[in-house]
């Protein structure tokens, strides 16, 4: 009788140990996934904000040319630029919605003051304005690599 009850209670823990383990590398497999997934997002999220910005400031250099050569603004460029700068702004959201990694975010931030800065320089440090705003988004693009493949 007690032979029996030994060989039940090994079984039932033999099962029970079975099940933690099962359980345990199912929600470390989830983990994983899920760790994954943030990473793919972060890889898309820095690519799209670090297009956005040429494109932005792609229209702001085309402005300053523009107004340098005493071209009137029209209604098409004006909207070029705003949809260039809109682009930054929701191009932004999605990083902020995809890291909570604050030097990055930081980082970021300054590549888009810069970008959205260039715009409104006088022509005699539109030269300087242009060297930051490159500056910055070069250091956006070293932060976004050095985190995502470290």
């Amino acid at each position: 009788m007690i032979t029996t009850l030994i060989a039940v209670f090994g079984t039932l823990a033999g099962a029970t140990v079975a099940g933690v383990m099962q359980h345990l590398t199912a929600t470390r497999t989830a983990r994983t996934a899920t760790a994954e997934q943030r990473r793919k997002a972060l890889a898309d999220a820095i690519p799209a904000l670090l297009a956005a910005l040429v494109r932005h400031r792609e229209q702001q250099f085309l402005k300053i040319v523009a107004r340098r050569e005493g071209q009137a603004d029209t209604t098409e460029a004006r909207q070029a630029r705003y949809a260039a700068r809109s682009a930054v702004t929701s191009a932004m959201d999605v990083l902020h919605m995809t890291t909570r990694e604050g030097g990055l975010l930081a980082i970021a931030q300054e590549a888009v003051d810069a970008a959205f800065a260039l715009g409104d320089v006088p022509d005699a440090e539109v030269d300087a304005a242009g060297l930051r705003a490159r500056k910055a988004h070069t250091a956006l693009r070293t932060a976004g690599g050095a985190l995502l493949y470290t």
